[in-house]
């Protein structure tokens, strides 16, 4: 199996810094899909990664010190992230042998181009939206794939590290993440937008990034009530406010077996996700919660909707 980055397939990559939330993720979904990945990480003898370095071996990745030992003439490619210096042994022996060297970004990038990949962005909430997305399409039974910036409990609870998972379909759900500029290397099935604020760039800059995505986007959602994102270019908009397309409403009910259901209006009907199975606490009402909880809610909903109908 390979990965075509910029029209070249590799089949043995290295990630330098493969413990971080961003590069493992990568790293698991590409041994699951059959490509030799070796990686490296300075703090890969710290006691806190311990488990990770475990899991990401579980999956097939084979972890070395990073003073240069696990790149090889074998090695087709280099993997690096915003994070690794020049100086990094890693770099110095991919030199010497004539590796190409990729940022992580180009790799999400190249990934995302072989899938139907639905890309959350924004400065507040990707990760929580990314994974509930990508559990209403499990539940919905799409078999989705998922790469996110912090690990997913449910896939933590089948024993993976979980900020990453290949299904068997070809949906995938992605954080997408502005803070280093790599936005412009994306260009996913459907992007969604849940905010913007000054974060690691200037709110001018971030929503130009923004705008850079949405251009070549096919299917555009954005959050309707946030003042950031008015002039963000979108076929959907979803929020609490009257003239978004998609207004969700809190859960209704959870079910004494645990199951319950998402119930949103979208202008002149009412749509309700496939039936999920929540935590079993029992039969309740539950209470209303706060206008950013809604609109996140309204946010995976409309987007779901996508995987779910099998929309193109």
């Amino acid at each position: 199996m390979y990965l075509t980055i910029h029209g070249k397939n590799f089949s043995t990559i290295h990630f330098a810094g493969i413990l971080g939330a961003g590069m493992s993720a990568i790293a698991q979904y590409l041994a699951w899909a059959g490509v030799a990945v070796t990686g490296s990480d300075r703090l890969g003898s710290a006691a806190e990664m311990k488990e990770t370095g475990e899991k990401l071996e579980a999956c097939g990745c084979r972890l070395f010190p990073q003073d240069g030992s696990g790149i090889t003439a074998a090695t087709d490619a280099l993997v690096v992230s915003t994070a690794i210096e020049e100086d990094n042994p890693d770099i110095a022996a991919a030199r010497k042998y004539g590796i190409p060297r990729f940022h992580r970004s180009d790799v999400l990038a190249a990934i995302a181009a072989t899938r139907r990949t639905l890309a959350v962005c924004g400065t507040s909430g990707k990760s929580t939206v990314t994974a509930l997305i990508f559990e209403i399409l499990q539940a919905c039974g799409k078999n989705p794939s998922v790469l996110s910036g912090a690990n997913l409990v449910s896939l933590n609870e089948e024993g993976l590290l979980g900020n990453a998972f290949r299904g068997a379909s070809d949906i995938l759900v992605m954080e997408a993440d502005e803070s280093d500029g790599t936005l412009v290397k994306y260009r996913p099935e459907t992007a969604l937008f849940l905010n913007l604020s000054k974060d690691h760039q200037p709110v001018d800059r971030t929503l130009d990034l923004f705008k850079d995505l949405a251009g070549r986007t096919p299917w555009v959602i954005k959050n309707g009530d946030d003042p950031g994102l008015q002039s963000l270019p979108a076929l959907h908009r979803f929020g609490v406010l009257p003239d978004a397309e998609c207004r969700p409403e809190a859960v209704r009910a959870i079910l004494a077996n645990g199951l319950g259901a998402v119930i949103a209006h979208e202008r002149d009907r009412t749509f309700a996700s496939q039936t999920l199975e929540l935590n079993p606490i029992g039969a309740r009402e539950a209470q209303r919660i706060g206008d950013h909880h809604l609109i996140r809610r309204g946010a995976r909903v409309q987007a779901a909707q996508r995987g779910i109908r099998g929309e193109r």
